[in-house]
């Protein structure tokens, strides 16, 4: 260490430099844990300097400390004093660092140290950190030493000519750079020129006077800027804001609480906060389920592996000096290398195939359950990394020298993975066999649907006394239901958000601008986080989309109300939900019912025409109702969320989603209109009194469609039999 040191720091004269930086780096810190010491007015703390009642700012004495070391410097420039020299250095990193701790009152010239104008301040220090940093790393700005010497010392006129067009380069990468918006890495690049080409041909700020001179015209880039701007700066800057207010205290909180405290409006009763560690923990798990997974991922990190293991079983060949005959391992692995290769593109020309008669005999939905499938990823990895593994041991084989040992573990590794690769596409085929099966795809929608169901309603145990206790009374308790009463658990959302009661002129909307992923289908909403900064801004919350909605760009999103609306972050709402590209069942048990309702309508048409399937979809969607019937009413009991608003479906809702389709499009198919009719007096004699209106309005309707298109009495009677089958028996039967 001690070599290190006079090679590297004394030898090469940075001494002073880093006795600047430690002077610099030192003094910011103190004068920091002082003035927050004083802003927490400890009282053993001296506090400020105030001769005379006037305050002095330690701008002040850095100020005088850098004139002195300065003026120290200079005078001693022409002697060999290396001790006055690093004694000044730290005297100047002092003053530099008094003095930049309160740039932002230099730049505003008010006092802004505590306001969030005070951030710039923490920025000026970390901006002159890091350059002292690469200074005392050796590294100099634009190549300028080094450009320097070759323009002074050059041999021929090209040589100089070479240093000066580099420079200019350089100069120019950075001035476009810095214009693009990029600070950081103009500062940096500046050092390691590499960097600027990052800079130079990367897309611009959205607000960079780049982005206001040249994407005026061009959507494309702008949007692309946004997106970029919300998806990686904005993360950033949010910790970078962290890490400052934890070295420099918290900014923009005043001093002093007011003098006047403000009178809270009232809230509605039972008004609580929901837990912040279960509501971070739940909205985690539901971005967990619902983000879409890239298909190509899986089998670039396989991919990846099969490199290295092919590195690292070569290098144990070598040390084992195994000798087998090279002829025979080089025609096993060229077998193995090939059978890959041929078994990947048969998958993919199955897998093409599969999804096109899926989508077209079946439903569309097809195509998204294969591409999300874990056996697809895995088996076109497997494959995949199998046929590289194998090249690349039988190009280290090709490669050997007659006398070289030879790769017998990497060749048996290589044919274990072979027979790994037969069973995965065995598993792909029967998972592609079981999604081109109406039955068994409607079975794994409906599975789906009932995941999102318990998490949407999570608190099943009350949703069963809620409907128990009303089917044992025989009647609804008559009692007042608060209009956006719900639990506050993370659930996706549902309808727009109906009348809040407050005029437009006393709401704040929140539009969408863009979104950190490429969808824009509104998927879920972390209601209790909502709740939590409804409850802490004594505010309320609107949704005015739904989910399933695809929400363009710059539409209003959620409705704020109350008198402290203004003061609510826009990006904290936002985060709050969450946006995908498809609406899909494990999203939302409507989502899930609309599934189910598709691959009936297919199988309904003139072109399918397949009533067992519909009688089969029908199965399903009952199932699901059932589900959801007591949950509904115990969410909408509930009120432990009275702050968020708009975000429920109704009862009604769901029944019109399940079923209206499938009954307006059954023309002329009694074993739809009987098992439909099953399914709504099951429903009715399960669900409380409330929620039968909905029930009884599409029994009348579908009584109305039997008289219109059955003439016949024999048919119109055998319509109207309640039949689970569909035409399991004449008179029909319902469980």
């Amino acid at each position: 260490m001690t070599h290190w040191f006079d090679h590297a720091i004394v030898a090469t004269g940075r001494l002073p430099l880093l006795l600047f930086l430690l002077a610099f780096i030192a003094t910011f810190l103190f004068i920091r844990i002082s003035v927050r010491l004083i802003r927490a007015q400890v009282r053993w703390w001296p506090g400020n300097v105030t001769p005379g009642g006037m305050h002095l700012h330690h701008e002040f004495f850095g100020v005088i400390a850098m004139l002195l070391s300065g003026f120290g410097l200079v005078a001693l420039s022409r002697f060999d004093t290396p001790i006055a020299d690093c004694v000044l250095a730290a005297i100047f990193g002092i003053g530099c660092a008094l003095v930049l701790d309160e740039f932002a009152l230099i730049l505003h010239l008010r006092d802004v140290y505590w306001e969030k104008e005070g951030r710039s301040s923490v920025d000026a220090v970390f901006v002159a950190i890091a350059i002292g940093v690469l200074f005392l790393l050796g590294l100099r700005p634009l190549g300028f030493s080094d450009a320097a010497t070759e323009i002074a010392a050059g041999p021929d006129p090209g040589t100089r000519i070479v240093a000066a067009v580099i420079v200019t380069a350089n100069v120019v990468l950075a001035v476009i750079t810095l214009m693009k918006g990029k600070l950081w890495t103009g500062l940096i690049g500046m050092f390691i020129p590499f960097l600027l080409l990052f800079g130079t041909f990367r897309v611009a700020r959205p607000r960079s006077p780049w982005a206001r001179w040249f994407y005026g015209g061009k959507e494309g880039k702008l949007d692309k800027a946004i997106r970029r701007e919300i998806r990686y700066r904005e993360p950033l800057i949010r910790w970078k804001i962290v890490v400052q207010e934890a070295l420099a205290g918290r900014f923009g909180v005043p001093d002093l609480p007011p003098v006047l405290p403000v009178t809270p409006a009232a809230l509605p009763p039972k008004v609580a906060a929901p837990n912040a560690v279960a509501t971070a923990i739940r909205w985690r798990r539901t971005r967990r389920e619902l983000r879409a997974v890239p298909t190509w991922r899986l089998p670039v990190i396989l991919v990846v592996l099969a490199v290295i293991a092919a590195i690292l079983c070569i290098t144990l060949d070598e040390s084992l000096g195994l000798k087998v005959d090279s002829g025979t391992l080089a025609t096993v692995l060229g077998v193995i290398a090939g059978a890959m290769a041929t078994l990947t593109g048969l998958v993919f020309t199955a897998v093409t195939l599969a999804m096109q008669f899926g989508a077209s005999q079946i439903s569309v939905r097809v195509i998204p359950r294969l591409q999300r499938e874990p056996v697809m990823r895995w088996s076109i990895g497997f494959f995949l990394a199998t046929f590289v593994f194998s090249v690349m041991v039988a190009m280290d084989l090709a490669l050997a020298e007659p006398d070289d040992t030879t790769p017998g573990v990497s060749t048996a590794i290589a044919a274990l993975l072979t027979v790994v690769s037969a069973f995965l596409f065995i598993a792909l085929v029967a998972k592609v066999g079981t999604v081109l099966n109406s039955a068994q795809l409607m079975r794994w929608i409906a599975a789906d649907g009932r995941s999102a169901i318990r998490r949407q309603f999570p608190d099943e145990v009350a949703a069963g006394e809620v409907a128990a206790e009303e089917v044992a009374a025989g009647e609804v308790v008559a009692e007042e239901v608060p209009e956006h009463a719900t639990h506050a658990a993370v659930v996706p959302v549902g309808p727009p958000a109906v009348d809040s009661g407050h005029p437009d002129d006393a709401r704040r909307i929140i539009h969408l601008k863009e979104t950190a992923t490429r969808g824009r289908v509104l998927l879920a909403v972390n209601v209790a986080k909502l709740q939590r900064y409804a409850v802490s801004g004594n505010v309320r919350f609107d949704l005015l989309v739904a989910v399933g909605d695809h929400v363009p760009h710059d539409v209003g999103v959620i409705a704020v109300s109350g008198e402290h609306r203004d003061s609510i972050a826009a990006h904290k709402v936002l985060r709050c939900l969450l946006f995908g590209d498809i609406h899909q069942p494990s999203v939302s048990p409507a989502a899930a019912l609309q599934s189910i309702s598709d691959i009936a309508l297919k199988a309904i048409s003139s072109a399918g025409n397949d009533p067992s399937t519909v009688v089969l979809a029908l199965d399903h969607t009952e199932d699901l109702l059932l589900m959801l019937a007591p949950r509904v009413r115990a969410d909408l009991l509930s009120t432990r969320a009275t702050l968020v608003g708009g975000y429920r479906r109704s009862w009604a809702d769901y029944v019109a989603i399940g079923t209206d389709e499938i009954r307006r499009h059954s023309h002329g198919q009694a074993q739809v209109h009987r098992r439909l009719r099953a399914l709504y007096e099951t429903l009715a004699r399960r669900c409380p009194a409330d929620q039968l209106p909905p029930i009884t309005e599409r029994l009348a309707a579908l009584d109305q469609q039997i008289d219109l298109e059955w003439q016949v009495p024999l048919d119109r009677r055998l319509a109207r039999a309640p039949d689970r089958q569909g035409s399991g028996s004449e008179r029909g039967s319902v469980g």
